[in-house]
């Protein structure tokens, strides 16, 4: 019962504060003919046939490599997926120059990143972007697609929920102050869901996105 519990609270749980409406999953799900490597994918499986990269885990779907550097020969894949990653590495442009070394003449690139969101380590946290920031980090790509992925809504509760912990030093109180903040904000995640159509939903957004092509000179 306690661990059916726990997991309303966390990712895809009725109680987590956060929902994603990029809708990258169906955007590619036709790709199934093509080669796709999703870079920091954590050892999941988000997109069925994609080549899972993650620098501490290895397994049948998953080759175990740094973003900077991956065993792919230059132009040979299709589509390179980036969800949530750049945040948690010193150097992205050096993931952004291995994406467009390994990808083809006009292969694609989709890159999902935090703007406004709390701190997260994984293994650490350096940096966050808003949309124009992203659009010039992946300048050398023509863009497709741009937009919000995690909308105001997540914004706000995840900050709330942020702010409940620190109020007490103690880990239990502390503890018990978030699981009953996310209660309270999870439905504001939802309001996202006409929220992220708004012209200036960027301005204060979670995360944003950004779907390219590879130019070719």
């Amino acid at each position: 019962m306690k661990k059916e519990i726990g997991k309303m609270f966390y990712r895809g749980g009725i109680f987590h504060h956060t929902k994603n409406y990029s809708n990258f999953v169906e955007r590619f799900s036709g790709y199934t003919d093509k080669k796709i490597i999703n870079i920091g994918s954590g050892g999941h499986d988000q997109i069925k046939n994609a080549i899972n990269i993650d620098p501490y885990r290895a397994g049948e779907n998953t080759i175990k490599a740094f973003g900077e550097n991956m065993p792919f020969e230059g132009g040979t894949i299709d589509l390179a997926l980036c969800i949530a990653v750049l945040e948690h590495v010193k150097e992205p442009e050096k993931i952004v120059q291995e994406i467009k070394r390994v990808l083809k003449n006009d292969g694609e690139i989709y890159v999902e990143i935090p703007f406004l969101q709390p701190f997260h380590a994984a293994p650490d946290d350096y940096q966050r972007w808003t949309l124009p920031g992203l659009k010039y980090l992946l300048r050398d790509f023509d863009e497709l697609d741009s937009g919000v992925a995690g909308g105001p809504g997540s914004t706000l509760a995840w900050i709330m929920i942020e702010t409940s912990q620190i109020i007490f030093k103690n880990k239990i109180l502390s503890n018990i102050s978030k699981n009953i903040t996310k209660i309270l904000v999870f439905p504001f995640k939802y309001l996202d869901r006409f929220l992220v159509k708004k012209p200036d939903a960027y301005k204060v957004a979670s995360a944003v996105y950004f779907h390219g092509r590879k130019l070719t000179k």
